[in-house]
């Protein structure tokens, strides 16, 4: 996911048996000496697997239990990466190589701040449906899960060779390290890494755990951890590269965002039903649900280097530069447009024809009435979902930006110029026409820049340092993948069809 959001296999619709997602090809996949390259955004993230996952054990859509499993499926593909990396920097200690161990360590941190994230949506959730707990529900016992085991089982080891390899052998330079090193100390950064990650791991652990689950069974096969476990692996390349953490941070994005959509779909017709606290508790839970996975963009940003993404860049195939049906076309397109028309009309009644009048006094008489709170709640979820959704598109402009460069690099999809590409779709979003027509009767600015200040005109300036890197990254990319460059654009196609409230 770089440039141009596109999917070429569809996941199935809410409702419909999951499996193979319809037009993926059954054939095997290309390789070169990494592994696997994916034929297809779908098949680089498992999608049909995640798919499987969500409705082999189905709770209500839009439903607290189907939120709390959500997140709990989220969290236990973060606790398998977590196992990965932290096996891998036990490796790294092993041979001595403490700047290795401190960058996956580095890694883990990241993976830990979203499962500090995905613990607050399941205590917003539980805040939210009130007194969710009846006698006799399940709490949830997050070390029941496979993916809690696995890392539990990894950090002890790593914790044993840590101690034998470096506080016991040579006390006084960790003694020293700690006393007087910093970030730039490679020694200094492993240590401080467990620190925060060991501190950050009761956080998490406590915020998903005792949580009340309304469904009956195994744990496991409750959040179906065989199939989150064979989405995780199935892809892996060799271990050379950070190609799984890449995946993992789409696809906690995807699980998350399928809640998501259940949520927005059920606001709608909340909405139009006038079921106005209804509709405000849905939106609220969509802005919580996508809050981690705005979160795994950052973590993305901020860990993978351009390097690291050009090492297994051609492992990607065409799922470099594409999105999926859920993101692209459910999240960003159907459900966006229905929703925001709903409230355009909805707003427009209210205000017998003036959309401005109709917002003036939604405002204004938030306090008169408990229905007046409701309808201002509405708003404000609604106005709270939209600053979300560009959170995520801010977040998704790094990819572009630090992996393609400028100057015409095109992506693996062909798409001429990958930033300039992100930025259009940013602002052909908001230029939807009831959307812009909300924010405009509310005086709420929509663009997400501010023209003509001293800072705007210091970064977007050609002489810039963020200009020359970017062209810099640009050159070395179209040397790195000049085969690329002569690639005709693949348009957005599926056959699935529209996702209508």
């Amino acid at each position: 996911m770089t440039t141009q959001e596109t999917h070429a296999c569809p996941l199935p619709a809410l409702g419909a048996s999951a499996g193979t997602p319809a037009g993926c090809p059954e054939a095997g996949p290309s390789r070169n000496e990494l592994g696997a390259i994916a034929p297809s955004y779908d098949h680089l993230h498992r999608i049909d697997l995640l798919a499987a996952a969500k409705e082999k054990s189905p709770a209500e859509p839009g439903s607290y239990a189907s939120t709390v499993r959500a997140v709990l499926q989220a969290s236990e593909v973060s606790l398998l990466n977590l196992a990965r990396l932290t096996g891998r920097a036990r490796e790294a200690v092993e041979q001595r190589d403490l700047a290795t161990a401190a960058r996956f360590l580095h890694w883990s941190m990241g993976f830990h701040r979203l499962l500090r994230g995905l613990g607050s949506v399941c205590q917003e959730a539980q805040s939210l449906h009130g007194s969710t707990a009846r006698p006799g529900m399940r709490l949830v016992d997050l070390a029941e899960t496979a993916g809690c085991e696995s890392y539990v089982d990894e950090l002890r080891a790593f914790d044993d060779e840590v101690r034998c390899s470096l506080l016991v052998s040579d006390p006084l330079t960790i003694r020293t390290t700690i006393a007087t090193a910093g970030i730039d100390d490679a020694l200094y950064r492993l240590l401080h890494s467990i620190r925060i990650c060991s501190h950050d791991a009761t956080k998490w652990e406590s915020d998903l755990s005792g949580v009340p689950l309304p469904l009956e069974g195994d744990l496991n096969e409750i959040l179906c951890t065989e199939l989150l476990a064979d989405a995780v692996t199935a892809t892996e390349l060799a271990p050379t590269t950070l190609h799984g953490e890449f995946v993992a941070l789409h696809q906690i994005p995807e699980i998350l965002t399928a809640e998501s959509n259940d949520h927005l779909e059920q606001a709608v017709r909340d909405l139009r039903s006038g079921a106005f606290s209804r509709a405000a508790a849905h939106l609220a839970v969509c802005n919580a649900v996508l809050g981690p996975m705005v979160e795994a963009q950052r973590v993305m940003a901020e860990l993978l280097s351009t390097g690291d993404y050009h090492g297994f860049r051609e492992n990607l195939g065409p799922a470099s530069g594409t999105h999926s049906l859920a993101i692209k076309q459910h999240m960003f397109k159907d459900l966006f447009k229905h929703f925001w028309n709903d409230v355009e009309k909805w707003l427009t009644d209210e205000g017998e024809g003036s959309l401005e009048g109709a917002m003036l006094a939604l405002d204004a008489d938030r306090h008169a009435d408990p229905e007046s709170w409701l309808r201002h709640q509405v708003v404000h979820q609604a106005f709270r979902l939209h600053h979300t959704y560009q959170e995520w598109r801010h977040e998704h402009l790094h990819m572009p930006r630090n992996c393609l460069g400028s100057g015409g690099t095109k992506s693996m999809i062909g798409v001429s110029d990958g930033p300039a590409a992100v930025y259009k779709m940013r602002d052909a979003a908001n230029a939807q026409h009831a959307l812009s027509a909300v924010h405009r009767a509310r005086g709420t600015k929509l663009t997400s820049r501010v023209d003509g200040s001293p800072l705007a005109a210091l970064l977007t300036d050609p002489a810039s340092v963020d200009s020359e890197l970017m062209r810099i990254v640009g050159e070395a990319t179209r040397e790195y993948f000049p085969e690329v460059q002569e690639q005709g654009y693949q348009q957005f196609t599926t056959g699935a069809p529209e996702r209508t409230p």
